[in-house]
C-alpha cells in the first residue's frame, strides 16, 4: 500500500511540474552558484540527456542569458510572463535552426510551376465578409486538433498545413480528425517540390502537394517523428481529405485576416526570437520585428479585460509551452504587418470550383477511410 501512495505522490508531483513548469526563487539569481544549482535542476526537471563537458558549458552560458531576460521581464509585471522552459539552454540561433523551418517562396515568374509569395493567387473568398463578431475562438468551439510537438526538425510548415486543413474539415463535417504533417515532411520535400525535409520548408510547395496528390492521410496511419524520410507511397495513397487549391489573405490588411480567422482558422508566419521562445501566459508585447520565419494557426481572436486586442496562436512546440501550446499576441498595432509579422502572409486551405486553376474558394471534399 506504501508503495502505492509513493507512486501516485510520484504521478501528481510529475504531473504539477508539466503543469506549473520549473519555478526557482530569486534569490537562486544573485550568485553563480545559485545559477549553476538551478541549472542542473533546470536539466532533470526536463529530462535533459548526458552531454559533453563543452557541450554543457554552452548550455549553461545559454541558459544565464535566458534566465536574465525571464527574471527582468518576470520582475516589471509586463502584460506577458515568461519561463525557463525546455528552450532556455538554447541560442537564438541554435532554437531557429531546429524548431522553426520556414523558408521563403522560391522566385519563379508566373508561368512556372512555382511562384513567390507576391505572385500567389489573388482571389480572396471572403473579401465582402462584413458581419465580422467581436471574438472568435476556434478551439473552444472543436475545431482545432490538439497541440502537437515538431521537436528538434524544422517541420512548422508542415504542421500549419495540416492544422489548416483539419479546421476546415470540422467545419465542414464537424469530424476533428488527425491529418498528417509526416507526409507533408517527407513527400513533399522531394522533386518537383523544393520543400528540404526538417531543414525547412514552404507553404505554397506544403498546399500544392496535397492538392496534387489529392489529399492527406491521418496522423494515425503515418505517425510523425521529427526526422525527414523516405515517403511512403502506400500510406500517401489512403487519402482521408482532398482540398484543391489555397487562397491568400491580402498582404498586410489586418480587417481582411479579422474576416478570414472569423470563417476558418488561418494559416500565418511569425518572427520568433528568445522572449518569444521563452512565452509562458499573458499577451506578448516585446518588440519585434517582421523577419518571419515560422508558420502557425491563427485560430481566433478577442480583447482583454484590459481592453488590449489580441490574436491566439497555436503552435508547435508541445502543450507545456505557452498557454497550454497557444500564445497570445497584440491585434491591431500601428504597423501595418502587425506583431511580429502576423499580417504579412495568412493563407488558407480551399477546394476550387471545377474547371477552375487550383484558385477558387470552397470547402473539402471529405473521403472515406478505415481511420476516420
Amino acid at each position: 500500500m506504501s508503495k502505492l501512495i509513493l507512486v501516485s505522490l510520484t504521478l501528481v508531483w510529475c504531473l504539477w511540474g508539466i503543469v506549473e513548469g520549473f519555478t526557482y526563487d530569486d534569490k537562486e539569481v544573485e550568485t553563480e552558484e545559485g545559477k549553476s544549482a538551478m541549472f542542473e535542476r533546470w536539466r532533470s526537471h526536463h529530462n535533459m540527456q548526458a552531454m559533453r563537458d563543452k557541450d554543457k558549458k554552452k548550455q549553461y552560458e545559454a541558459f544565464k542569458a535566458n534566465l536574465e531576460i525571464v527574471h527582468s521581464t518576470n520582475k516589471a509585471k509586463k502584460s506577458y510572463k515568461l519561463q525557463m522552459n525546455k528552450f532556455a539552454g538554447m541560442t537564438n540561433a541554435e532554437f531557429k535552426s531546429k524548431h522553426t523551418g520556414l523558408k521563403a517562396a522560391p522566385k519563379i515568374r508566373p508561368g512556372k510551376k512555382f511562384v513567390s509569395e507576391a505572385e500567389w493567387p489573388s482571389n480572396f473568398k471572403y473579401r465582402n465578409f462584413t458581419d465580422i463578431p467581436p471574438s472568435v475562438d476556434w478551439t473552444a468551439q472543436g475545431a482545432v486538433t490538439p497541440v502537437k510537438d515538431q521537436g528538434q526538425c524544422g517541420s512548422c510548415f508542415a504542421f500549419a498545413t495540416a492544422d489548416s486543413i483539419e479546421s476546415l474539415h470540422w467545419i465542414k463535417t464537424k469530424q476533428l480528425v488527425e491529418l498528417s504533417p509526416k507526409e507533408i515532411l517527407d513527400c513533399s520535400s522531394v522533386s518537383p517540390y523544393t520543400n528540404i525535409g526538417c531543414d525547412g520548408g514552404r507553404m505554397h510547395d506544403s498546399y500544392q502537394y496535397v492538392i496534387e496528390n489529392k489529399g492527406l492521410t491521418t496522423e494515425k496511419n503515418y505517425p510523425y517523428t521529427p526526422e525527414f524520410g523516405t515517403c511512403n507511397v502506400k500510406k500517401e495513397n489512403d487519402m482521408v481529405v482532398e482540398i484543391h487549391g489555397y487562397e491568400q489573405v491580402p498582404f498586410n490588411h489586418e480587417q481582411s485576416l479579422m474576416a478570414a480567422v472569423a470563417n476558418q482558422p488561418i494559416q500565418v508566419s511569425i518572427e520568433c526570437d528568445e522572449p518569444l521562445v521563452l512565452y509562458k501566459e499573458g499577451i506578448m508585447s516585446a518588440p519585434y520585428g517582421t523577419n518571419i520565419g515560422h508558420a502557425v494557426l491563427l485560430t481566433g481572436y478577442g480583447t482583454d479585460p484590459d481592453g488590449t486586442n489580441y490574436w491566439i496562436i497555436k503552435n508547435s512546440w508541445g502543450v507545456e509551452w505557452g498557454e497550454k501550446g497557444y500564445l497570445r499576441i497584440p491585434r491591431g498595432v500601428p504597423e501595418k504587418e502587425g506583431y511580429a509579422g502576423v499580417n504579412m502572409t495568412p493563407h488558407y486551405p480551399t477546394i476550387e470550383d471545377r474547371g477552375s486553376d487550383h484558385q477558387a474558394g470552397g470547402d473539402p471534399i471529405v473521403q472515406g477511410s478505415k481511420d476516420l
